[in-house]
């Protein structure tokens, strides 16, 4: 521990309560992770110790640290974030909340739904208030509707609201066209029902989860019992970082332990949408005993530093910062006409710097406000030829979005026709393709426009090929075409779960189908397999009293736009050593800090937008928004300056040498750009960012 400052080995060795002070950089974690390895090095008995982090990824990373330390036996430790402690203890003393908290029928165990499983639950109830005309003229999808009826549900219970206090909240704050209070009132219907089904049937989302730990169990003296008897130390890092919720829990028992030591960022609370109160966090400030204060910081420099204070002066002003150095912490700027010259202007770029700078590819981060699909692709692409290893980090995505899950549920619903759901013939062409190894796009369109009959939903015999086409696509093709019609056939009754196992290990990874490993297809089939065991297990509580119900809410509900927080990884595993690819909000979620930053698409409006959220607006259904108050167009300006100003600087006090700027003139849609982060930097853009005729090796002159 020599190499720590004398405020971090005070973190170390403190008593008592601590405040832990700083921006990102300055060594709190770290202080923080080796106060934990000080308590166990010392004796102290890993089950007494609850250290609470703001990410699930933030689990491993202590666990890794205590690994390289050699720490010793830590298996009894817990580092949890605030949902998963609360989930943990409701499942522990369920006895004791199920009836105070309203439950119907107490003596039945619960059934905790993930995230998935509770949009699909909440389909189903919303779909009867969709055919009946509730959000008519609303312009959003269904699934939007869902996902924000739910994030009502979640936002309510994070902040210490009932349902009937967010929806009044929503209603009040509304400051549009009157016909929209409509919807609302739909929104808190549908929010209501799904709470009255799951009360009815011992089934606990996130927000009913929360509701019952924060109600029921935290000020409960059993649980108080308990807490004292097990925990004599509470670590608590990025405070800001945490909901009323989680800030309620960690103030009423932050005196039962021996020691608490709480960090929080200065400059955090990215988790905004996910009902983040960083200003109210700052409350453990006065609860602490002491505060030490971290100023110095391990990661970024001065004008980077200034680079943020420009960006901050533009957007927010008040108080002007020093931005005179901002231009030094720009090292490079590339554009092009449309993202994909963008794209490929940027990867020389990154090849110069890893090979003539010294560079290594884990050094660099490409932060983009968004990833869509067609961004994702062309950067995977350009980066593969570029021989160029990177990582995605994901938070959440469309399962319908990725090809092989859109291919293997193709398959399931041939074999389910009870399903009702009928692919087209392009998305049996398209599962053909993925399926067969070798078979081009085209000759799979062929395939199934002879042998599919979009009419019925099945395959047709292979003798329904003329010899004309089966010389042009190959007879062997044809063949394993009627293979796979025969096995699909005697699949017909096998249960959900147990179909998608069978259909990629006993079929499509097999040869003739696969002759090498399809590395893509095993974690697309092992995330169907997972989340599909989930559905069957827990569907009669759901109301789902048979196979055929089952298949049909699974297919029905991938294929309207499910988003899952647990997403497959695609390919091969992520390289630790490559190139990190993020969006903006999972990279400083995620706590990471890089020699290089790229900022795709700086002069896009995606780094100033925040989601079009008409159904549940995270920033009044915060406590610290008044009540009633409108929130209005100025509001929703002024609150996007805020963030973007607050996400620039968290990005610079991630970064160590300095930012790439890549642009693109159009947008994904055609339509030129020049966004609030674009203008901002105008100051320190070089006059040509990236000529058409320059060579790489000149944008570092």
């Amino acid at each position: 521990m020599d190499q720590l400052t004398n405020l971090q080995q005070e973190v170390v060795s403190a008593t008592g309560t601590r405040f832990v002070l700083g921006p990102a950089g300055a060594g709190k974690t770290t202080a923080l992770h080796y106060r934990l390895l000080r308590l166990l090095r010392e004796g102290e008995q890993a089950y007494t110790i609850l250290y609470l982090v703001a990410e699930e990824e933030d689990d491993d990373r202590v666990i890794q640290f205590l690994h390289e330390q050699h720490a010793g036996p830590y298996a009894d430790l817990t580092v949890t974030t605030y949902p998963h402690l609360a989930l943990d203890m409701v499942r522990l003393f369920w006895p004791l909340v199920a009836r105070p908290a309203g439950f119907e029928r107490p003596h039945q165990p619960p059934v905790f739904l993930r995230y998935d499983l509770a949009q699909l639950l909440l389909w189903r109830l919303i779909t009867p208030m969709l055919e009946a005309g509730a959000f008519a003229d609303l312009r959003v999808r269904p699934q939007q509707i869902v996902s924000q009826v739910l994030d009502t549900l979640n936002h309510a219970a994070l902040n210490q609201l009932t349902l009937e206090e967010a929806a009044e909240r929503q209603r009040q704050s509304w400051a549009g066209d009157a016909e929209h209070l409509r919807h609302l009132r739909e929104a808190g219907r549908a929010a209501e029902q799904f709470r009255r089904y799951c009360l009815a049937n011992s089934l606990l989302d996130l927000s009913l989860t929360v509701r019952v730990f924060d109600t029921q169990l935290v000020n409960h003296p059993e649980f108080h019992r308990y807490f004292s008897e097990r925990f004599r130390h509470l670590l608590v890092d990025n405070v800001e970082e945490q909901t009323l919720a989680g800030q309620h829990f960690v103030a009423t028992l932050m005196n039962v332990t021996r020691t608490t030591v709480i960090a929080y960022d200065a400059g955090g609370g990215y988790k905004r949408f996910l009902s983040a109160d960083p200003a109210r966090a700052s409350q453990f400030r006065d609860l602490s005993e002491a505060t030490l204060a971290f100023d110095e910081s391990f990661t970024t420099t001065e004008p980077l530093r200034h680079l943020s204070n420009l960006v901050e002066n533009y957007l927010v002003g008040g108080e002007r910062r020093p931005a005179g150095r901002a231009g030094e912490a720009i090292l490079a700027a590339v554009s092009g006409r449309y993202r994909r010259d963008m794209v490929n202007r940027l990867v020389p770029v990154l090849r110069q710097l890893i090979d003539e700078q010294g560079i290594a590819p884990e050094e660099i981060a490409i932060i983009a406000p968004y990833l869509d699909g067609a961004m994702r692709y062309m950067l995977e692409q350009a980066l593969r030829e570029a021989q160029i290893p990177y990582r995605l980090l994901r938070r959440r995505s469309r399962p319908r979005d990725e090809p092989r899950i859109r291919a293997w549920l193709t398959w399931l619903a041939l074999a389910h026709p009870e399903s009702d759901v009928a692919p087209s013939p392009y998305d049996v062409a398209e599962a053909l393709s993925l399926s067969i190894e070798g078979l081009d796009p085209a000759r799979a369109a062929l395939l199934a426009e002879h042998l599919y009959d979009a009419t019925t939903g099945a395959l047709q015999p292979a003798d329904a090929v003329g010899e004309e086409l089966s010389g042009r696509v190959g007879a062997e093709r044809v063949a394993m075409v009627e293979t796979l019609r025969l096995w699909l056939e005697e699949q017909r009754n096998t249960p959900l779960d147990i179909f998608l196992q069978r259909l990629f290990n006993d079929l499509l990874a097999q040869p003739p189908f696969q002759q090498s490993p399809d590395r893509a297809g095993a974690a697309v089939s092992e995330w169907l397999v997972r989340t599909a065991t989930r559905l069957r297990q827990d569907a009669a509580q759901m109301g789902l009293n048979d196979g055929e119900a089952v298949g049909r809410a699974f297919l029905q509900a991938i294929n309207e736009g499910l988003v899952t927080a647990d997403p497959p990884e695609l390919g091969e595993p992520p390289d630790p050593s490559g190139v990190t690819v993020a969006t903006m909000y999972a990279y400083l979620i995620a706590g990471e800090s890089v020699p290089v930053q790229v900022w795709l698409e700086a002069s896009g409006s995606g780094w100033w937008d925040i989601p079009r959220q008409p159904l549940s607006n995270a920033f009044v259904l915060a406590q610290s928004w008044p009540a009633g108050k409108p929130w209005t167009m100025d509001e929703d300006y002024a609150m996007r300056n805020r963030l973007l100003s607050r996400l620039i600087r968290g990005l610079t006090a991630r970064c160590s040498q300095g930012v790439i700027l890549a642009s693109s003139e159009l947008d994904r849609r055609g339509q030129r750009q020049e966004g609030a982060l674009w203008r901002a930097l105008q100051p320190v853009l070089p006059r040509q960012p990236a000529a058409e005729t320059e060579e790489p090796g000149d944008l570092f002159d």
